[in-house]
């Protein structure tokens, strides 16, 4: 299972309409060294389940991220995305981490850690 965006804005990619975004954790290396991972969440945890971020109180997402105020907020969350020393998906926003979570526990990474999430 992974986790995707699917509240973005429609995007043509390489001539295909993209309506998800697959999130990912990568070791910040340029090229063929790099090494991406797709975050994984616990087999128990059923498709479509919203994650939420600890800590933090639970929200209804927009139905769809297009107006310019909303994009900006999703650059400021994608810039504070990384997995942490254990490898779970979090968010640090001003100076405090909060872990990506599902109804059977955090969102991880296979083995990067301390990681970027794009």
């Amino acid at each position: 299972k992974i986790v995707c965006l699917t509240n973005l804005k429609p995007a043509k990619m390489r001539g295909i309409e993209s309506e998800a975004m697959l999130l990912a954790a990568s070791d910040g290396n340029d090229g063929e060294n790099e090494k991406v991972e797709l975050l994984d969440v616990p087999d128990s945890v059923p498709n479509g389940e919203l994650l939420s971020f600890e800590g933090k109180e639970p929200s209804d997402p927009d139905a769809m991220l297009k107006s310019k105020g909303a994009v900006k907020v999703w650059d400021r969350v994608k810039a504070g995305l990384r997995s942490n020393e254990e490898g779970e998906a979090t968010f640090v926003d001003e100076g405090k981490i909060h872990r990506i979570m599902s109804s059977a526990g955090p969102v991880k990474t296979a083995s990067l850690k301390d990681s970027v999430i794009q």
